[in-house]
């Protein structure tokens, strides 16, 4: 692993990490007012505010740890886990506005 490539990754997560809690609170503020939502999908949409970011932040320390443990350029494939996340983020809310 290149440490370049982790002090860029590791920036880039935490900027994400901003950025998605950006998302999540307008979108989840957008379809709080539009739909009409039980409380599992609000509760759904609120607790997705803070794992998302938490996430990047998690795949962020993971990639550090296994970095100091002598780990392969594999090990970068944990910065995806974010994005996998925000895709299923997206696709959940997507269903919401097909449904109004």
């Amino acid at each position: 692993m290149s440490s370049g490539w982790l002090i860029f990754g590791t920036i880039a997560q935490l900027m994400l990490a901003y950025f998605l809690f950006m998302v999540v609170v307008f979108s989840a503020a957008g379809m709080g007012n539009t739909a009409s939502l039980g409380r599992l999908q609000l509760a759904i949409l609120n607790l997705s505010m803070y794992v998302l970011p938490a996430l990047c932040v998690l795949s962020a320390g993971i990639v550090l740890y296994l970095y100091k443990h002598g780990a392969s350029a594999a090990s970068y494939w944990w910065y995806a886990l974010p994005l996998a996340a925000t895709a299923l983020y997206l696709i959940y809310v997507i269903s919401f506005s097909s449904r109004s």
